[in-house]
């Protein structure tokens, strides 16, 4: 009886659905060769008087004007009084045939209108004609493409075949809840518990009143145990979205340390990203690390919460080992394991170590010597002019070198504080380039050294004292490590979407060993020759936080004593 139903109401939606279709190919196949011809007249209606078509560049102008308002291909001809074709947009050098016989063009001479449709063996579909006068002795003809009703049914035939998909969908999936809603009552007397309960909606599903007082009972109890087990998985659920979102790891392991709960996370924080909970898996198969496995036991055996820092290649991880008790018999139940990266913060430390250690230093420096010279010029051991002029000089060198190093320290330490977008304005890399190069030209001459640029009018927008800060740091770099009679070219340029700024030098190189670590605060490559040249060894470092901070990207080529290349991308 079931299968019956069913597939009558199949066969009668089926027979419905093609009628339906049918028909509405015809009438859609009606609506669109009226809307189609209604186009042609309305453009011809508009645009028919004389003077559009007097001459070969009013009838240029005329068909580009049209063409340029319409998405679809029009044919212009315009025919005279008889037959012979005076203009054809798509035959301009060819001879064509006497229309004189054509139905659309002897009606428009008749009547003053004409139109026509025929098939088009070249193109294979319909064509529409329409031709009205616009003189005693021409007629004008568009003509458009006009798909077939054959055409137009293959052409929406997919969409039929998916509503018939869709249809077929919607009728089974109706059929069913039909056909069940009548089988119901005797299903559901004939049903188990859960049978009876697989619908929530009881009170419209109609029971024999014998039977209404047990189908009531299991019904209750059903409803019950459901509200139960949703109360449980939306706990579940919960639990799994707050800790699958976590960027802390997340373990729980029961008593005898069998995993009962990891995220993603964990997963890799612990370095295995494929490990899959299923069954009772020990903590043992997540990962073999001894350390981690003695804290973890330690904490279970004293019962008390540890906390253990563990590096793992370049990253640095902290683990919150905190067992659980069970309040009523104070046993450790499990340990709830949580695990922070802590990279960051171990980098800043040892940064800030670094940082302090080399500024102390570096400040330490010139001190002493202002004074130890000052003391000797206190003390009286230094007494002629010449001596005094000597050591001031030296005192008054160290002054200037130390106020370089704290305004460079200011100045990286500003970079670092990401400073407001506000202060970005659009500037023109060629106008900075160029009032450095002037700026440092001077220095480069004394040094016998040729300083050139290359650039073009390129845009960016940053902040100008920082690109012209990138601009000198990088070029005066170049300058003082360049070898007598050498060369500084910069270049700024595009390529691939980024822009480029390059600084070549013909100077004494940076070894490979060092190209890594040029970029870091107070680091020199050669401290002699640093010293010389009156070098704070924050140049790069404030060159490579000014690239970071518009996403730049740098490079160093260097071959020792040969001249090295920094080059830095920035997106365009």
């Amino acid at each position: 009886m079931k299968r019956r139903l069913f597939l009558i109401i199949l066969l009668i939606s089926f027979l419905s659905s093609s009628v339906v279709s049918i028909i509405t190919s015809k009438v859609y196949y009606d609506l669109y060769a009226a809307d189609a011809k209604n186009q042609i007249q309305t453009i011809l209606k508009l645009t028919k008087e004389e003077s559009n078509w007097e001459d070969n560049q009013a009838i240029n102008l005329s068909v580009n004007e049209i063409l340029g308002t319409v998405n679809y291909s029009i044919r212009f001809t315009i025919v005279d009084i008889d037959g012979n074709v005076v203009y054809d947009s798509r035959a301009k050098n060819e001879a064509l045939e006497n229309h004189k016989d054509r139905p659309e063009i002897k009606s428009a001479f008749q009547h003053g209108s004409g139109e026509y449709i025929r098939y088009s063996d070249t193109i294979s579909t319909d064509m529409y004609y329409y031709a009205e006068k616009i003189n005693e002795n021409e007629v004008l003809r568009l003509s458009r493409e006009i798909s077939s009703i054959n055409k137009v049914f293959i052409n929406i035939l997919p969409l039929i075949i998916f509503l018939f998909i869709a249809l077929f969908v919607v009728v089974y999936i109706c059929a069913n809840i039909f056909i069940k809603k009548i089988l119901k009552p005797i299903n559901l007397l004939a049903g188990s518990i859960n049978e009876i309960t697989d619908n929530n909606e009881h009170e419209d599903v109609y029971i024999y009143e014998e039977l209404e007082p047990i189908y009531r009972r299991f019904r209750d109890q059903k409803l019950k145990i459901n509200h139960y087990i949703n109360e449980l998985k939306y706990e579940r659920d919960t639990i799994n979205t707050i800790t699958d979102n976590m960027k802390e790891g997340f373990i729980l392991l029961n008593r005898d340390k069998n995993i009962l709960s990891i995220n993603k996370s964990g997963k890799k924080m612990i370095g295995n990203e494929k490990f899959d909970l299923y069954n009772d898996r020990n903590i043992i198969e997540l990962t073999r690390n001894n350390n981690i496995l003695s804290k973890i036991d330690l904490s279970f055996k004293e019962n008390k919460h540890i906390v253990y820092d563990l590096e793992n290649e370049d990253s640095h991880f902290r683990y919150y080992l905190s067992p659980v008790i069970d309040q009523d018999s104070l046993n450790v139940t499990g340990m709830l394991i949580l695990i922070e990266n802590i990279t960051i913060t171990k980098n800043a430390e040892i940064i800030r170590s670094e940082f302090s250690a080399n500024v102390s230093h570096e400040l330490k420096t010139p001190l002493t010597t202002i004074i130890g010279f000052a003391e000797l010029i206190k003390e009286g051991f230094i007494t002629d002019m010449d001596s005094i002029r000597k050591y001031s000089s030296m005192i008054n060198n160290e002054g200037l070198r130390l106020i370089s190093l704290i305004e460079d320290i200011m100045r990286l330490s500003k970079i670092e504080e990401n400073p407001d977008e506000n202060e970005n304005t659009t500037i023109n890399l060629k106008d900075v380039l160029n009032k450095v190069v002037s700026l440092l030209q001077g220095k480069a001459e004394d040094l016998n050294i040729n300083l050139s640029f290359e650039a073009t009018d390129i845009y960016m927008k940053a902040n100008h004292n920082y690109i012209s800060e990138l601009f000198y740091n990088l070029i005066d770099n170049a300058i003082k490590y360049n070898k007598e009679n050498g060369s500084v070219i910069v270049k700024v340029y595009k390529k691939d979407g980024f822009i480029i700024i390059s600084v070549k030098d013909t100077g004494v190189g940076i070894a490979k060993e060092h190209q890594q670590r040029i970029f870091e605060r107070f680091y020199r490559v050669d401290k002699s020759r640093s010293k010389q040249t009156g070098g704070t060894g924050l140049g790069l470092s404030i060159v490579k936080h000014i690239a970071e901070l518009y996403e730049g990207q740098i490079e160093v080529e260097s071959i020792e004593n040969e001249g090295a290349e920094i080059t830095i991308k920035f997106p365009q």
